[in-house]
């Protein structure tokens, strides 16, 4: 190829030297397509991955809201038993375990129907008491946990990666089921003394304690 020269009374370059400035001007130009070859194919990952989040919609759950379905599941099955054990017990005949001392229950004297209704009623405390303080127990177990687990989180200052949002959780879960145990052992104390109440009554109109109507 001609070189044209700006200054005419300028000797002309060396082969090697203009063979250099093609060879870098043509790297030049090829670093710049290359260039835009990259950000091209960028571009279109980027489009192409906000096309797939769009297509897969994710409803994340609050970590609160996880603890207590979590949480609520643990104690679906410990209600259904109270509830099977209220019905048991509105089903069972209350008095008959307490009548294998008196001699003839058709002449059942004043001292018999007494003992009788003072062992069943008797037992009915001994079961609120329990029910009581199994409730009590879990909720101090509960809380014990909840201490223990927060004391251990404060004294280990570097956390491991994701530690803080396990920690959250499982306060988050920890305090609903301190919740529902405070409301159970509550609703507990105050059905308490309503049933021993009734159960004195059925027992007063139980024909079988006929002594009792003598007293």
């Amino acid at each position: 190829a001609e070189v044209v020269l700006s200054d005419e009374f300028s000797p002309p370059p060396r082969q090697a030297t203009l063979d250099a400035e093609f060879q870098k001007a043509l790297q030049v130009e090829k670093d710049l397509y290359q260039a835009v070859r990259d950000s091209e194919r960028e571009m279109q990952d980027i489009v192409s991955l906000r096309k797939r989040e769009e297509q897969v919609i994710i409803l994340e759950k609050s970590v609160f809201e996880t603890a207590r379905e979590k949480a609520k599941e643990n104690t679906v099955d410990e209600s259904a038993v109270e509830i099977q054990e209220e019905k048991d017990e509105n089903h069972v005949d209350y008095l008959t375990p307490f009548l294998q001392n008196v001699h003839d229950i058709s002449a059942i004297t004043l001292e018999e129907a007494e003992d009788a209704r003072d062992e069943c009623l008797k037992a009915m405390k001994e079961r609120l008491l329990e029910r009581a303080n199994i409730i009590q127990c879990r909720l101090d177990e509960e809380n014990s946990l909840l201490a223990k687990k927060q004391a251990a989180f404060q004294r280990n200052r570097d956390h491991v990666e994701g530690a803080d949002d396990e920690f959250e959780r499982f306060c988050a879960e920890a305090m609903f089921r301190i919740q529902i145990l405070e409301q159970r052992l509550s609703q507990h104390e105050e059905t308490a003394l309503q049933k021993y109440a009734n159960l004195d009554q059925k027992l007063r109109q139980d024909p079988r304690l006929t002594g009792l109507n003598a007293k």
